[in-house]
């Protein structure tokens, strides 16, 4: 199978790559990760989440079948250390083994033209490289790229590069977490299940009580909205993952927390969780304080306001 042809390459130094291999890899993890991993098959990935028994996220990943026996994920580097260490704990009896791979993550930018059979299509060209198909507004169309080579267009290194990917992810409503928000937020409040990252039948995985609870009972309160502001109109570190967000004249009354942010053409995007309440009020949100540089609504490819179905399935 020959590559797409790609029009540019980025890398992204700040993912990681985790393979849990062995004739139990995909039993195993289907008992850890809040997704289906079996109806994925070999040719698609899926988010999924990774709990605590609180129903709190302490992970979030891209998981898909490198092959008959290995389970892949990629997740942001500030949790891989943690996930392993976690998900080892758990191993007991299972035939399975845990590591990070040696390889390097790239964004790649397709050509338009290029078709693709589905959202997060998986293609193995050759035994070097991999494929993740990634959300996309459209063209250019958006692949991650998992490699043990360079890339034969050089990849662009710089931290503008990276934080435009990152960008386009937020834009398309994905959130990830990391060390900063871990154990902060259930998958309700960050989307999850609204990017089919939960699966609400595919029995027990750590959490997932608490998580059930909160979908069949229709009480989320919190869902995770897109924000921007002019980049070079604030300090930074006002965007660091797990900051609060005030409301107009309401200083000691936190009414958002910011998960993820990134910088594209000049400004700067960012994912807050928010209470619903808030959000239909039209409320307006500000950084560090009441009176702080103020938010920007931004539009999310779904509507955070609709509810899945949540009938229990017939048993």
């Amino acid at each position: 199978m020959s590559l797409p042809p790609f029009r540019s390459v980025v890398t992204l130094p700040h993912y990681v790559v985790l393979d849990a291999t062995g004739p139990d890899a995909l039993s195993f993890l289907q008992g850890q990760f809040s997704n289906d991993l079996p109806s994925l098959g070999t040719t698609h990935a899926s988010f999924g989440v990774y709990c605590a028994a609180n129903g709190r996220m302490l992970a979030s990943a891209l998981l898909w079948q490198h092959d008959s026996q290995t389970v892949s994920l990629l997740v942001h580097h500030s949790v891989a250390e943690f996930l392993l260490k976690r998900l080892r704990m758990f191993v007991l009896r299972a035939n399975v083994t845990l590591s990070q791979r040696d390889a390097t993550v790239y964004g790649a930018y397709v050509e338009a033209g290029k078709a693709a059979s589905g959202r997060y299509e998986v293609l193995h060209p050759d035994e070097q490289v991999e494929l993740i198909q990634a959300p996309s507004a459209g063209n250019p169309e958006r692949w991650w790229m998992i490699s043990t080579t360079t890339p034969s267009l050089a990849p662009d290194d710089s931290l503008s590069a990276a934080e435009r990917w990152d960008a386009e992810t937020l834009q398309q409503g994905i959130a990830h977490i990391e060390k900063a928000t871990q154990d902060v937020f259930i998958p309700q409040t960050l989307n999850m299940e609204l990017i089919d990252a939960i699966s609400f039948s595919k029995g027990c995985f750590p959490g997932q009580e608490v998580v059930a609870r909160s979908h069949y009972r229709g009480t989320i309160r919190r869902r995770s909205a897109l924000f921007s502001i002019a980049t070079d109109t604030i300090d930074a570190s006002l965007l660091a993952p797990g900051n609060d967000l005030y409301g107009t004249d309401q200083e000691n009354q936190p009414i958002g927390r910011i998960v993820n942010s990134a910088n594209l053409n000049g400004r700067s995007y960012v994912l807050v969780e928010v209470l619903l309440d808030e959000w239909s009020a039209e409320q307006s949100y500000h950084l560090q304080q009441s009176n702080g540089p103020q938010l920007q609504r931004e539009a999310l490819p779904y509507d955070i306001t609709q509810q899945r179905d949540n009938k229990r399935p017939k048993l």
